[in-house]
């Protein structure tokens, strides 16, 4: 009997030792200020666009693009010449933009699967950390200390790193017409930029530095 107590005690013992580990390992969590988060967000932002635009190369510069480009800058000239009005400039600049993004389809499937490997696949085998985090010493967690799934940086990369905004912009350049296309594109980019803007104020305001995607995907961005 005495030796069953005992044994019971140095069970208790042992989880106490557990507990009071965890809660040190809380309480010394030291999250990610707004001013690195930014700069690494820049620094991924910045690669990711310059591997993405070397891949790309080949299939921006053809004929039909070049023309289209053509175009663009004869218009905006016409306009500044005032040979064309307001209505005609932006009638054939929502042609151009549309017949620009089913062109360049190819090119915008590319730099999506980039970044999914990238912001997904590359930042969860690197327990959290992509190119940018790594230069600025820091990671992204769970809320709860559990393990990062590949789920977690999926739905965090979809709401921040645009790459659920592409999808549908290229969607939208596949099966839509020119004006749903260009309306669109327009209420889907102001979606994307709001949500930047609501995430950085919750950055700023909170002690834990979560945002609005990192509530979402139940994450948080520490010091590694």
């Amino acid at each position: 009997m005495a030796s069953n107590k005992k044994v019971k005690l140095e069970e208790k013992d042992s989880v106490k030792e557990i507990t009071t580990e965890k809660e040190n390992q809380k309480m010394e969590k030291i999250y990610a200020s707004f001013w690195q988060r930014l700069c690494a967000f820049i620094i991924d932002m910045f690669l990711i666009s310059l591997v993405t635009s070397l891949i790309t190369q080949p299939f921006i510069h053809n004929n039909n693009l070049q023309t289209l480009s053509n175009e663009v800058t004869d218009t905006l000239e016409q306009y500044q010449k005032k040979k064309i009005d307001i209505n005609t400039y932006i009638n054939r600049t929502v042609d151009i933009s549309y017949d620009m993004a089913r062109e360049s389809g190819l090119s915008t499937i590319i730099g999506i699967a980039l970044s999914i490997l990238y912001f997904v696949v590359y930042q969860f085998r690197c327990n959290g950390q992509t190119i940018g985090k790594k230069l600025l010493k820091i990671r992204v967690v769970k809320k709860d200390d559990s393990n990062l799934t590949m789920n977690n940086m999926l739905f965090r990369s979809l709401i921040i790193d645009s790459i659920l905004v592409d999808i549908i912009i290229l969607c939208l350049s596949i099966f839509a017409n020119k004006d749903i296309y260009f309306y669109g594109v327009g209420i889907v980019q102001f979606i994307q930029y709001l949500i930047i803007f609501v995430s950085c104020l919750i950055i700023l305001s909170r002690k834990d530095r979560q945002g609005l995607h990192d509530m979402m995907a139940n994450t948080e961005v520490v010091i590694a």
